[in-house]
């Protein structure tokens, strides 16, 4: 595992202007807990959320790309003051577009994510990033593997990595 700031590491952080994240895996432990009306829940950290303004603040901009279409997701990033998109398949498709509109070149992005259908994304951007508990090609691919778990404030360990850093 890569958690170790390196000078590589710091160069790419300096550089970021956006920052893609799969949500469950990343933000939530990937746990869901389904209800007998059938509505889904999940479980998010405030910690993690504390630090997305101050993130945004830098000029860094943030968007989430989620395969699950989950209004609990949407709520979610609707608290947060981030963009979402959800049911998105092709998430590399969708990640290419999104640096076009920002003007942005993948060796300015980061992508976080956490399992097998987020590997094109992570193989794309500059700044491949996984947490702890992802997928063992995801930490293979990666720059920087949280040492805290998705959903156990791994967002928030990221955050203050790359502020510490600018």
């Amino acid at each position: 595992m890569n958690t170790e700031i390196t000078f590589e590491l710091e160069r790419k952080i300096k550089n970021l202007k956006l920052i893609a994240t799969d949500f469950d895996g990343v933000w939530t432990d990937g746990k869901v807990i389904f209800c007998q009306d059938g509505t889904e829940s999940v479980i998010c950290s405030r910690k993690d959320t504390l630090r997305v303004k101050d993130i945004k603040a830098t000029g860094i901009k943030l968007f989430v790309i989620s395969k699950e279409s989950n209004p609990v997701v949407m709520a979610r990033c609707q608290k947060m003051s981030i963009d979402c998109w959800q049911g998105v398949d092709d998430k590399l498709s969708l990640l290419k577009k999104l640096l076009e509109k920002e003007g942005v070149t993948s060796y300015e992005a980061a992508f976080v994510g956490d399992d097998i259908n987020d590997l094109e994304c992570l193989r794309f951007v500059d700044l491949p990033l996984t947490v702890a508990d992802g997928h063992d090609a995801c930490k293979k691919v990666a720059l920087y593997v949280t040492l805290r778990k998705g959903g156990d404030h791994a967002m928030r360990e990221i955050f203050d990595l790359i502020l510490s850093l600018r």
